[in-house]
C-alpha cells in the first residue's frame, strides 16, 4: 500500500512527464498498440513500410531506421537496414538523419538478436534539411574495425540497450557500436549514457559495420564505471561548450545542452530545461539563442548536433534521470540566473 507522500510523487513524476512530452514533441498519444512484427513485413513486402532514418553514416557503413507505432510517439523500433541491390546502397549513402523514407523489402532471417530489414527499394517521402545546417560534413575521428584490433578492454557508453538485453549498443570515441552480449541478465539495469568497461572480441562477421562480442570467459564483462541514474535528483553544475539540437520533426524547438568529457574524452551530453514554467523555459531558451548567434565561427558539426567551442556555458541545477533510455541527462533549472557564460 502507498502512503500518501508515495502518491503525490508518483503523481508530480506523471505530470513532469506529460509536461516534458507534450512541450517537446509534435505528436502524443500513449493509447495505441504495438503492430505485430508479421504485419510490419506484410507492409514492407507490399506497399512499403513508412518511416524516418534514425542515424546514417556511410563511413561505417551503418543505417538505422525507425518506425513509429501511428497515433503513439514514444511506441518505436529501431532496425538496422541492409543494402538489398546496388541502388538500394547508393540511396543509402545520401540520407541523413531525420529523413522520412519509405522502405520495401522483408525481415532478414539471420538469428540476429535485433531484426533488421533486407531493403529492395527505398523512396524519400520527405528530406529533412535543418533549419541550422552544420557547416561540415562530420569528420568520423574512429576508424573501425582496425582501432578495436589492438584491445581487449575497452572504455565506452551506452547507446541502447535493444531486445532485452540481448544487444548492447555504445558510443566508442565517436561511432555506434553494436555489442552482442551473449548473456542478457549482465546488460539489465544499464542506462543510456552509463559509462562503461567492456572485456571484447572483435566479430569477423558482418565486416561492416563493425560487430564486438562481450568476452564471457574474462572477468567482469561488463562494469559500469559511472551509472547515469546515480545523477538523479542531486543538485549539482556542469560546465563545457554549448550544444544545440535544431528543431526536427519530432521536436518543437532547438533544444540546448552543455558537452562534459572524461579524462578519457567520453562525452556525455546534458540538457538545458524547466518544466516548471513554460515562460520561464522559453526565457532560458532565448539566453542560450543569444549566446550561440553570438559567436558563429566556433561551430562544429558534431555528427547529430552541433558544438559551439567559442561558447562555454556553467549550467546550475538538479540532475534528472527519469527513464533508461531517455536520450540525455537533463539539468532542471530554475531560470535564466541558472546559466552563466564563461571566458574562453
Amino acid at each position: 500500500m502507498y502512503c500518501k507522500a508515495q502518491i503525490y510523487a508518483s503523481f508530480s513524476h506523471m505530470k513532469l512527464l506529460t509536461f516534458l512530452f507534450s512541450l517537446l514533441f509534435i505528436t502524443l498519444s500513449l493509447n495505441a498498440a504495438p503492430t505485430p512484427l508479421s504485419e510490419l513485413e506484410k507492409q514492407l513486402k507490399e506497399d512499403g513500410l513508412k518511416g524516418w532514418v534514425h542515424g546514417a553514416s556511410e563511413p561505417l557503413s551503418l543505417y538505422v531506421f525507425t518506425y513509429r507505432e501511428p497515433g503513439n510517439f514514444f511506441a518505436h523500433r529501431e532496425f538496422p537496414l541492409i543494402p538489398g541491390n546496388e541502388a538500394v546502397s547508393r540511396t543509402l549513402q545520401t540520407l541523413k538523419r531525420h529523413d522520412e523514407v519509405l522502405i520495401k523489402g522483408s525481415f532478414l532471417a539471420n538469428q540476429a538478436p535485433i531484426t533488421h530489414i533486407w531493403v529492395s527499394h527505398i523512396d524519400m517521402i520527405n528530406s529533412y534539411e535543418s533549419p541550422t545546417p552544420a557547416p561540415e560534413p562530420y569528420p568520423y575521428k574512429a576508424d573501425l574495425p582496425e582501432d578495436l584490433f589492438s584491445h581487449k578492454e575497452i572504455f565506452a557508453k551506452v547507446h541502447a540497450v535493444v531486445n532485452d538485453g540481448k544487444v548492447l549498443v555504445i558510443e566508442y570515441k565517436d561511432a555506434i557500436v553494436p555489442v552482442v552480449v551473449g548473456n542478457p541478465a549482465m546488460a539489465k539495469g544499464l542506462y543510456r549514457n552509463d559509462k562503461v568497461r567492456l572485456k571484447i572480441d572483435v566479430r569477423d562477421f558482418p565486416s561492416k559495420p563493425t560487430h564486438i562480442s562481450l568476452d564471457l570467459q574474462a572477468k567482469d564483462p561488463i562494469l559500469v564505471t559511472d551509472r547515469m541514474v546515480d545523477w538523479h535528483g542531486k543538485k549539482g553544475a556542469v560546465e563545457g561548450p554549448l550544444v544545440l539540437f535544431p528543431k526536427s520533426p519530432q521536436v518543437n524547438f532547438n533544444v540546448f545542452a552543455i558537452q562534459v568529457a572524461d579524462e578519457m574524452g567520453i562525452l556525455r551530453e546534458f540538457t538545458l530545461v524547466n518544466f516548471e514554467d513554460t515562460k520561464v523555459f522559453e526565457q532560458i531558451r532565448e539566453k542560450l539563442q543569444k549566446y550561440w548567434d553570438s559567436e558563429t565561427n566556433g561551430i562544429e558539426n558534431g555528427r547529430n548536433k552541433l558544438i559551439n567551442r567559442n561558447v562555454r556555458i556553467k549550467a546550475s541545477g538538479v540532475f534528472n534521470v527519469v527513464d533508461p533510455g531517455q536520450a540525455n541527462p537533463q539539468v532542471l533549472l530554475t531560470g535564466p540566473e541558472s546559466i552563466q557564460l564563461i571566458a574562453n
